[in-house]
């Protein structure tokens, strides 16, 4: 019988660049490209969700001062809905925690609605929009602004 490795979250490095641009361009219609990973892979926080030994789902999070921003969160296409984006989200902004992090901010595209449900479930408040902000096909579509204070609820 084989037995499941239970999940875990995990810092992610350098040599996790190519499972990094696996996700991103496979989960995401305009992902992050080799040298906004590799930036951040070398000078942020990333965590990964592992399971089975399979990286699931990424996530980058700068800190200034006590200010966490969410730079990006990937879930693979084949683990969205599972529960995977919420553990990786709030095991992340615990770990800031003990770096001094105290406040989250993030931005969202405005269809984006699986994720607003999230982060909204998780105490984030709605802080105003960003226009034109994401790549959309040919043209932008305007991004959420949502904040947090740390620990979530």
């Amino acid at each position: 019988m084989l037995t499941k490795i239970m999940p875990r979250v995990a810092m992610l490095g350098i040599q996790h660049l190519e499972q990094c641009l696996l996700i991103e361009t496979r989960s995401d219609p305009h992902p992050w490209g080799r040298v906004n990973w590799l930036r951040s892979l070398r000078d942020d926080h990333c965590l990964g969700y592992w399971q089975d030994n399979e990286l699931l789902a990424i996530s980058a999070y700068s800190l200034v001062l006590d200010e966490v921003s969410l730079l990006n969160i990937v879930v693979d296409t084949d683990s969205r809905g599972q529960g995977v984006g919420r553990h990786l989200l709030t095991e992340g902004l615990e770990w800031m925690q003990q770096f001094g992090g105290q406040r989250c901010l993030l931005e969202v595209r405005v269809s984006n609605t699986v994720a607003r449900t999230l982060y909204s479930k998780l105490g984030f408040v709605e802080d105003g929009i960003r226009k034109k902000y994401y790549p959309l096909g040919d043209g932008h579509e305007d991004a959420m602004l949502m904040s947090a204070d740390l620990p979530l609820m």
